[in-house]
């Protein structure tokens, strides 16, 4: 049975390896692949092993990238931290993991599963093409995961963690920038718009234009302005108008619309 290995914990990988040995000493590793870049090409120049360990999250990225790029036409184990919502998905999917630090038992079990299972071509691409349709949803639910639940603001001589739902618009003003909640208070935050919209969940929050990001619950209604822009109204006390480019006005309709 040969074998490719996707860990870039080098001993975690050895590990795997010697333990894959004692399950079966026939078991062959053909490589161990440390990036998602290294991966792509392995498997676009070689034949397909019969079975590969997927650890999700790697050095440049995660397994989900590999899975976009190739067609794998052989079953995947995952080796994985990954939480509770995407241990129930895999497991819905016939897709089977395995929680670090990987035991000798379930390794012997995964293995025994896949034998047992994928004796066929299309059982192999039945569930892999499931594997990416779920992988997908996954990944958009990761995603929300890492959105910022909270930011410290400066209040006086304090630092005050507010949370990211207290919060209606973020704005610059004389170069500095700060957040007014939805009860119309003003408090300074130490970043940056840019790096707020890839702090902020897409869903909620929207770039309007070069000045702020507002959020969905906040606006009250929109207005056509000149030049084919939007202008929009708050629910909170706003000295300056927020105006929606026509370049954006089709996303930011989609956005509320959704």
């Amino acid at each position: 049975m040969n074998v490719v290995l996707i860990e870039d914990e080098t001993s975690v990988a050895q590990n795997l390896c010697d333990l894959l040995f004692e399950v079966n000493p026939e078991i062959k590793v053909l490589t161990v692949l440390e990036t998602v870049k290294d991966s792509i090409f392995w498997f676009e120049q070689n034949e397909s092993p019969d079975i590969a360990f997927f650890d999700i999250k790697i050095a440049d990225g995660s397994s989900f990238e590999i899975l976009e790029k190739i067609t794998p036409n052989f079953p995947i184990i995952f080796t994985t931290a990954f939480d509770e919502y995407a241990l129930k998905a895999f497991k819905y999917s016939s897709i089977d993991y395995l929680l670090k630090p990987i035991q000798k038992v379930r390794l012997e079990k995964a293995i025994l599963k896949y034998q047992n299972l994928y004796t066929r071509d299309k059982i192999i691409i039945d569930n892999n093409s499931k594997l990416i349709k779920t992988l997908k949803e996954i990944k958009e639910s990761s995603k929300s995961h890492m959105y910022k639940k909270s930011f410290l603001v400066h209040y006086r001589n304090q630092l005050i963690p507010l949370k990211v739902e207290e919060i209606a618009v973020f704005y610059i003003e004389n170069q500095l920038l700060y957040c007014k909640t939805i009860d119309n208070k003003v408090f300074k935050v130490s970043t940056t718009l840019e790096k707020l919209e890839q702090q902020l969940n897409p869903k909620l929050f929207f770039r309007a234009n070069r000045q702020c990001i507002v959020a969905k619950k906040a606006i009250k209604y929109a207005t056509p302005f000149e030049h084919r822009k939007l202008k929009l109204m708050l629910h909170q006390e706003y000295s300056s108008h927020i105006i929606i480019s026509k370049l954006k006005v089709t996303n930011f309709k989609l956005w509320m619309d959704e």
